[in-house]
């Protein structure tokens, strides 16, 4: 049966919503990982979505309720490509599921860079929103995994040594971050897949103590 007027009008505008909402979550996910939460204003963000003044308030309340969603969108995707799938790695030897847990790290990573480059902008200094990176989003992530895979993830940072975490998180995520030093550096793109490929294999190598991976066949 076809939708009567009123009930097509009203499926428009929930697009047209939808819409609006997706458009602001993605410019401000491109400004927040850019300059951080201060660099931008409220108008700002809306000029960069092509959205009209006032719809940042309509659909979030406040600039700080968006960063809010955009932080929650990018480890909402974390977790589903990356945590959702590692733990089914629990029947796995811890040694493999660790190399695993790396691998997929490093592909999230190169697939998201938005994600460090927004908690490299904000962790630089103290704020509530430090807080909710850390309270809201990555503590519990390290718990859900360290419940599904505790063996693998003593092999990669022990009893929550720092000193392992940042290595794993630096090693994995900074080249994609930093993705136009490198190009300009080596010529070649770090988010190419041959070259995601061999950083996760290399990753995994040197977080583990295992055989260098194969050398490169060239830039891309």
């Amino acid at each position: 049966m076809a939708d009567t007027p009123v009930a097509a009008a009203t499926r428009r505008r929930q697009q047209r919503a939808e819409e609006t909402r997706t458009a602001l979550l993605q410019a401000a996910t491109t400004a927040f990982s850019v300059g951080g939460f201060d660099s931008v204003s409220v108008r700002q963000l809306e000029e960069a979505a092509g959205v009209k003044r006032g719809l940042v308030g309509y659909h979030f309340g406040a600039k700080e309720q968006l960063w809010r969603a955009v932080v929650a969108q990018l480890f909402a995707a974390l977790a589903d490509q990356f945590v959702g799938r590692v733990e089914a790695l629990g029947d796995v030897a811890p040694a493999e599921a660790a190399r695993a847990v790396i691998k997929a790290f490093v592909r999230y990573s190169a697939a998201h860079p938005e994600l460090n480059r927004l908690m490299m902008q904000e962790c630089a200094g103290d704020s509530w929103r430090v807080a909710c990176i850390v309270e809201e989003h990555v503590a519990p992530m390290l718990d859900r995994l360290a419940e599904a895979l505790p063996e693998a993830t003593t092999l990669l940072w022990g009893e929550r040594d720092p000193h392992r975490y940042y290595l794993m998180v630096g090693a994995g995520a900074f080249v994609f971050s930093a993705e136009q030093e490198c190009r300009h550096l080596f010529a070649m793109d770090p988010r190419a897949p041959d070259f995601v490929e061999r950083h996760a294999e290399l990753v995994a190598n040197l977080l583990l103590g295992t055989a260098a991976a194969p050398a490169p066949t060239g830039g891309s």
